[in-house]
């Protein structure tokens, strides 16, 4: 199966389900680069409730810009601020202490470009789940694909997700706020830890 998609950080459930499925990924990084998607943010259970993770980069409304050029702006402590937000939000879950040590480098690490971040973010969990990630890159952006191979939509934020193909898990704040579907695939990791492959298996995704 072809899968053209963009490279998030740290990808929600829905979306990583199409990484998984892939057997010819290729990561679309020639488009011009749009605000608010998931291109450059991820979302986790905090204590209350959702808690979204922003990777601050340079970008000006005015110039249109390749997502390949889009650079990551490390004048701030945001990797220090994201790796916080982690540890707190997942420190009792069942698996936390098993997986930390795989998120230390991305947020020691300085990364110039937005996409080196956000494709080391998916190799962490590949690597987690004991998966070989394959993939190729655009060399030229193409406006029309086949329609089952295009899943570049699946990056805009607004969408809303099949939430009928995801379901409930526990969550370490469940009790408080209840399930919260489709979050970033840290959020399932942590909690089902190498169950969450089998996840994927039971919701046919």
């Amino acid at each position: 199966m072809k899968t053209i998609i963009h490279p998030t950080y740290f990808p929600n459930i829905e979306f990583f389900s199409h990484l998984l499925q892939s057997k010819n990924l290729i990561f679309e990084i020639n488009d011009f680069y749009q605000k608010q998607t998931f291109r450059n943010r991820a979302s986790i259970y905090g204590s209350n409730g959702k808690l979204k993770l922003i990777i601050p980069v340079s970008f000006t409304s005015s110039k249109k810009t390749k997502l390949k050029d889009i650079r990551i702006c490390n004048n701030s402590n945001w990797q220090k601020n994201h790796f916080k937000s982690i540890q707190i939000a997942y420190r009792s879950s069942p698996y936390f202490e098993f997986f930390e040590d795989y998120f230390i480098g991305i947020f020691e690490e300085k990364e110039e470009f937005l996409i080196d971040i956000t494709i080391k973010s998916i190799a962490i969990i590949f690597n987690i789940i004991e998966k070989d990630l394959k993939f190729k890159l655009t060399s030229a952006y193409q406006d029309n694909y086949n329609s089952d191979s295009d899943f570049r939509f699946l990056s805009i934020r607004n969408r809303k997700a099949q939430k009928s193909l995801i379901k409930p898990y526990s969550q370490v704040f469940e009790t408080e706020h209840g399930f919260i579907s489709n979050l970033s695939i840290i959020d399932l990791i942590f909690n089902e830890g190498l169950n969450s492959e089998n996840y994927f298996n039971k919701t046919n995704m």
